[in-house]
């Protein structure tokens, strides 16, 4: 089946997307918001205003947590309908990205927080003790993220885990759209390299300077399949940066916490 026209429908959605999302002037005006109850308010008013619509300035930490990464996956979801039917099972793999840290914790034979039980994703991979339900993992899929070795016996760990299994999960995929579904990894695994070095103050230079690269990406390889993950990653990205900014105002506002 030729994917052309559902990658035109596809792009011609993304494109509409991607001018609602937050701009530069959006992020700079809420970064004077001291309380999370102001930041939420001055949100309203921006590109964020569907992604916060859920919160309120009482909202707890694991609350606005959970409440991010509901919202990555339900993107994933509707990104996954937009497009052709062989590369949905890759664009849905894309939506464990954000509970990659649980996720490890559980492979781990680690418990989680009490919490998680209230998780969209998690309550359903763990017991009543908070601890990996094996049955319900390998029923999610999530089998390739188990630990263990490559073909050549070497240990990976979880984010490699996860981008093999990634790259399995794309139909065949020759040509143009190889290459330039390999240079986008490329670009992220580039930026996941440079990140570790740089200092915690630098962190959001850096991510913005990915985020125009994927913009640029998107922008370049129009009607493509690496469309589609350009546009999750730049999504992923301003979801990151937003639950950074509600997290902080939530665990250090004082007027909040009544001190």
């Amino acid at each position: 089946m030729n994917a052309g026209p559902r990658l035109a429908y596809a792009q011609a959605r993304l494109q509409a997307r991607l001018s609602q999302l937050p701009t530069a002037a959006d992020w700079q005006r809420l970064s004077g918001a001291r309380t999370l109850a102001a930041y939420l308010e001055e949100a309203r008013v921006t590109g964020l205003i569907d992604w916060v619509r859920s919160f309120s300035g009482l909202s707890q930490a694991h609350e606005l947590d959970r409440g991010c990464r509901t919202l990555a996956l339900e993107t994933a979801e509707t990104v996954a309908d937009w497009s052709p039917a062989g590369w949905r099972a890759a664009i849905e793999w894309v939506a464990w990205l954000p509970w990659l840290p649980q996720l490890e914790h559980l492979a781990r034979g680690e418990t989680l927080p009490d919490w998680s039980t209230l998780d969209v994703r998690l309550r359903g991979l763990i017991g009543e003790d908070g601890a990996l339900d094996r049955q319900a993992w390998e029923a999610s899929g999530l089998a390739a993220l188990s630990p263990g070795p490559d073909a050549s016996g070497a240990a990976l760990d979880l984010g490699e885990r996860w981008q093999t299994a990634w790259r399995e999960r794309w139909p065949t995929c020759r040509g143009r759209c190889r290459r330039d579904l390999d240079g986008f990894s490329r670009l992220i695994q580039g930026h996941l390299e440079r990140f570790r070095g740089v200092p915690s103050a630098s962190a959001w230079e850096l991510r913005e300077a990915l985020r125009d690269r994927l913009r640029a990406y998107l922008h370049q390889h129009p009607v493509q399949p690496v469309a589609l993950f350009a546009y999750l990653a730049i999504v992923f990205l301003d979801l990151e940066r937003l639950r950074g900014a509600l997290l902080s105002r939530a665990v250090f506002d004082t007027e909040r916490l009544g001190f």
